[in-house]
């Protein structure tokens, strides 16, 4: 079931991943949530323990061979989401370091193997065994049941992805890119063998583990039944593991890694996983049609398969290490080696895991304290603009009139320049302005510049492979390719994008809000539209105020520690009652706004009036922008 690189698509794969994604996320975040001494041990054990198993081959129908997964006793003992990143972790080290599975596919085996194998054995597991005690037969059954069927539905689902690949994708010869079955082929060969040998291997060792526990620690199978009646008074599972039965254990862990080398018997290799220079051996052709309803394979790899299956080469490739002579110990060898990668793996997890721990001491803090510095954030921003618009520099000289005027005809320059060079152009004379002007490029940097580029470059991307062209690269993996074309359409979108923002921020930045209004009004605004933009200005600073206070009277009030819950009742309650405050202070502003007077005409202390150097400066900047215009073109 380990599906190598190049027998499915890479729009299949990048599918897969995207499936398998949340599942990885949610075991993480549960994993987070429980992680304790009792956890770390187990997960490196049957992370381990399903690496080793996966290395014993039986023989199957057809000349191909097959292997148990562990995914049973791992899903019973862990619970479904550690087990779904405890075979992740085995599937990962047999991809990086053994060749075991591909590196495009790895998505596709996690979601086979670790995901649905280990959610179907939990479903199986609790319908078959509900209401039985620990220590019951009826779990045992339960156990092998749940394991038998686990395997059987991960084998089908790899089938069902081998056996769409001929119909889906084709060259223009009509000769498939990767696997070369269809399904009329890929389901048998691969059920056969599983409803059989496989399905049989992993019943037995899930089944039998499971007895096992039930006379050595009973309280490890607590998890996945906590409904179970406690007839025998097994300890509950949040205690720590017993050490004589986690020593055991290990020692059945260390026992089957000394026999690991009968794993290599078995003659054959498992049906799917044939590499592309198999195709042109005689014998390995005779393999395949043999276990694929003597169905011949294609007289060459397909195309895709070929190109992808050097995607990636293990340093120990096919558990067999160069300096190793010897094949069996060669074997055992390696699965050492992966065993202990993988103890190491989930330790390092670990402590990743209690280093990003949240203190609960400080979550009160945290919470609260997140909250006001948002609102004082908010508030210090607007205060900086404020201030920055009345300091000395190049543009707050400027009537508000020629600002507003002059960036808008930037803008429409920006916009209608169809070169690179002038777009860089218009950029850099933006720049220099903000230079002059005494903004700080590091300001432009994360308010503009840095978000344009997150958002903008998001919609630019697909523009880099759709864009048809002269072919400058291929994106290794999906092999997309980059055209030179489809790269001038993303500098365009996003150099765009990055000057007129900056243009805006700079007219924001260098006139106070109250001229800005002043100009919109000069420019015939209606005063209805220049009365809603002022008093909603004026009416988030007294929001901003109201709720940084209550706030601060909620820390000032608060004893002990919240639960989430609470917490999320909180923040719901304090929304609540802003909204009723703001609807209330909207019509107090609203009122004394008009009780003094204000009717949307904006009256300054000082009369604004076009000077001769405005004029000149307008025109300069009229006359910049029908330059990059022209030279755009």
């Amino acid at each position: 079931m380990h599906i190598p690189d190049g027998y499915l698509s890479p729009s299949t794969c990048g599918v897969m991943y995207f499936l398998a994604l949340p599942f990885w996320s949610g075991a993480l975040i549960r994993l987070k949530a429980v992680l304790s001494t009792r956890v770390v041990p187990l997960l490196s054990l049957f992370a381990a323990f399903s690496f080793v198993v996966m290395m014993f081959n039986l023989p199957l129908p057809g000349g191909t061979t097959g292997h148990a997964v562990g995914m049973g006793i791992a899903t019973i003992v862990l619970g479904p989401a550690a087990s779904i990143l405890a075979i992740s972790i085995a599937l990962l080290v047999q991809a990086l370091f053994f060749g075991d599975g591909g590196i495009s596919t790895f998505g596709a085996n996690c979601f086979n193997m670790a995901i649905a194998g280990s959610l179907v054995a939990y479903a199986v597991y609790r319908l078959v065994g509900a209401g039985a005690s620990l220590t019951a037969r009826r779990r045992v059954f339960a156990a092998g049941v749940a394991g038998y069927i686990a395997i059987n539905v991960s084998a089908l689902l790899a089938a069902i992805e081998f056996g769409i690949q001929p119909a889906l994708f084709r060259d223009a010869s009509g000769a498939p890119l990767y696997c070369p079955y269809p399904l009329s082929v890929s389901i048998p060969a691969m059920m056969i063998g599983h409803l059989t040998f496989a399905g049989l291997a992993e019943l037995i060792v899930t089944a039998g583990l499971v007895s096992y526990l039930q006379r050595a620690d009973p309280s490890l199978l607590r998890i996945t039944a906590p409904e179970a009646p406690d007839r025998d008074s097994p300890r509950e599972a949040g205690e720590a593991v017993r050490w004589p039965a986690a020593r055991k254990l290990w020692l059945i862990l260390a026992i089957v890694l000394v026999i690991t080398p009968l794993g290599i018997v078995t003659a054959g290799s498992a049906w799917g996983e044939w590499s592309a220079q198999d195709f042109e051996n005689p014998g390995a052709r005779r393999e395949m049609a043999a276990a694929s309803r003597n169905q011949a394979p294609p007289s060459q790899a397909p195309k895709g398969l070929q190109r992808l299956s050097s995607l990636w080469t293990a340093p120990i490739s096919g558990y067999a290490p160069r300096f190793v002579k010897n094949a069996y110990f060669g074997y055992f060898a390696s699965a050492m080696t992966g065993v202990g990668i993988i103890i190491l793996f989930v330790l390092f997890l670990s402590r990743v895991f209690r280093a990003r721990a949240p203190n609960p001491k400080r979550q009160r803090a945290s919470f609260l304290e997140k909250t006001m510095s948002g609102f004082i954030r908010a508030t210090q921003h607007a205060i900086f603009a404020e201030d920055l618009a009345r300091s000395d520099g190049l543009l707050q000289r400027f009537d508000p009139r020629v600002k507003l005027t002059g960036t808008l005809a930037l803008i429409v320059a920006c916009v209608a320049s169809r070169r690179l060079i002038v777009l860089a152009a218009l950029l850099l004379f933006a720049c220099l302005l903000a230079f002059l002007s005494h903004v700080p490029l590091k300001t432009l940097l994360v308010r503009v510049w840095l978000a344009v580029l997150g958002f903008t470059g998001l919609i630019a991307l697909p523009a880099v492979f759709l864009t048809p062209g002269v072919m400058l690269a291929r994106v290794p993996v999906v092999d997309w390719p980059i055209t030179v074309q489809g790269l001038r359409t993303a500098a365009f979108l996003i150099l765009r994008a990055e000057t007129a923002g900056t243009y805006s921020l700079l007219l924001i930045l260098c006139t106070p809000w109250i001229r800005v209004l002043k100009s919109l009004r000069f420019f015939r605004v209606p005063a209805l539209f220049v009365l809603i933009v002022g008093m909603t200005y004026r009416y988030l600073f007294l929001l901003l105020q109201i709720a940084e206070e209550m706030f601060e009277a909620r820390r000032a009030r608060l004893v002990g520690v919240l639960q989430p819950s609470e917490r999320r009742r909180l923040l719901a309650g304090t929304a609540g009652v802003l909204l009723d405050k703001s609807l209330q202070l909207s019509s107090e502003v609203h009122a004394a706004m008009q009780a003094r007077g204000y009717r949307g005409e904006v009256h300054l202390l000082e009369d604004i009036r076009m000077l001769p150097a405005d004029w000149l400066r307008l025109g300069a900047a009229a006359g910049i922008s029908v330059l990059a215009i022209w030279f755009g073109r």
